[in-house]
């Protein structure tokens, strides 16, 4: 409790800022696949729109880490948000194929920001070294409030039809409960613009002092992402298709689905604020190559012939995966210079978009032909690599 009260008013307002914006992501996460199927589109243009997005991020990767280190996190952050919200909502209009396609592209542009953006706004308004793992992870946690939005976006669409006179699984209703996602994010730039960030000079020594023992870091930043790459081929071979495979692997309706996705942000969430209160303070290389590795069983017992333990898996990937995001986020930015931040985390990304992207591209030809046993397969394996690549590439103990 001491630890929350001591948080500064700047952090509370980036969190707030991430819990109204992780409500609006849950709606897109639990109903974009269906509405795209109502649409009568296959899982192929799922796939596409999924590459589309990261590789938006890889063409602006770079601008965008200099943008955020010469304007300044907070207006980078508020920017991106509100232009991701209004390219989403022309989106959920978009007449053709082409023009889907096209908007998503913007809006890879825009989350490149605000992603981006966030962690070095949080790290700018923690000045106690001590607290901020514990701050970190309740951003991470923050992802949890999916567990309310992803029910309500499973739910919305069956109270919606009927106020619209159609089908609970047509367009109109998955498109309208959608819209509700695309306001909370314009809410969520509201705590942005209440943010007051002044640099400390002690923030400036402690950084000086970190980054004087760690050249690696200051001139290997892609050789760092190499785990999020191999990251990013995990989750892209089966997160942007998680709403599909709950639903065609277990038979599940769509509210079960919401359910499921909803309590694997909620393990996100628990994940994160336990490795930010109790693994942030020392071990970090072990920590991070543990955990990462650790999600490839998870994601194999997707596989498991029980439906309870295959949900366990799914849930465990994302227990994993929320304590290691968290770590791995604090350690670069522990040791890299307040005005490389935007660059560092731009770099990191356009890794992880990399192998988000190309995987995701991969499994929606995958996925009609062979169904998602060897998505799962390579998604295991990926992830395993990952945290021998953290181990190996951080031979130092941080």
């Amino acid at each position: 409790m001491q630890s929350i009260r001591n948080i500064p008013r700047a952090a509370w307002y980036v969190l707030i800022h991430a819990v109204l914006f992780g409500l609006g992501i849950s709606f897109f996460d639990v109903l974009f696949n269906f509405y795209l199927v109502s649409r009568g589109f296959g899982t192929e243009l799922a796939g596409i729109l999924s590459t589309t997005m990261r590789l938006a991020g890889l063409v602006v990767g770079v601008p965008v880490g200099v943008l955020i280190d010469r304007y300044g996190a907070r207006r980078s952050l508020a920017a991106g948000i509100v232009f991701y919200a209004v390219t989403l909502a022309w989106q959920l209009y978009a007449p053709s194929v082409v023009w889907i396609i096209v908007t998503q592209f913007l809006n890879g542009c825009f989350l490149a920001i605000a992603m981006t953006a966030i962690m070095p706004l949080l790290t700018a308004t923690t000045h106690d070294e001590a607290q901020r793992g514990f701050i970190f992870g309740l951003n991470e946690a923050s992802i949890s409030v999916g567990l309310i939005g992803g029910i309500v976006a499973g739910l919305m669409p069956s109270v919606l039809a009927p106020l619209l006179q159609v089908d609970p699984q047509s367009m109109p209703a998955y498109r309208s409960a959608m819209l509700i996602g695309v306001g909370l994010f314009f809410v969520s730039v509201i705590p942005i613009l209440l943010v007051r960030v002044t640099e400390h000079h002690e923030e400036h020594v402690r950084d000086a002092e970190a980054n004087a023992g760690t050249p690696q870091l200051r001139r290997h930043f892609l050789l760092y992402g190499l785990p999020n790459l191999l990251m990013g081929l995990g989750g892209g071979a089966i997160i942007p298709f998680q709403s599909l495979l709950l639903r065609n692997q277990f038979g599940l309706p769509d509210y079960r689905v919401g359910v499921v996705i909803s309590f694997a942000e909620l393990a996100i969430g628990a994940g994160a604020l336990l490795s930010g209160h109790f693994l942030a303070k020392k071990r970090l290389r072990f920590w991070v190559a543990f955990l990462r590795a650790m999600a490839g069983p998870g994601v194999l017992l997707i596989l498991a012939p029980w439906q309870a333990l295959s949900i366990v898996g799914y849930l465990w990937r994302a227990f994993a995966l929320g304590m290691a995001v968290t770590l791995s986020d604090l350690q670069i930015m522990r040791y890299v210079k307040p005005k490389q931040r935007g660059v560092a985390m731009s770099m990191i990304t356009i890794m992880w978009s990399a192998g988000w992207g190309s995987a995701s591209l991969l499994s929606g030809f995958v996925q009609p032909v062979y169904g998602f046993a060897p998505l799962v397969w390579f998604a295991g394996v990926a992830y395993i690599s990952a945290g021998i690549a953290a181990w190996r590439i951080f031979n130092d103990e941080l």
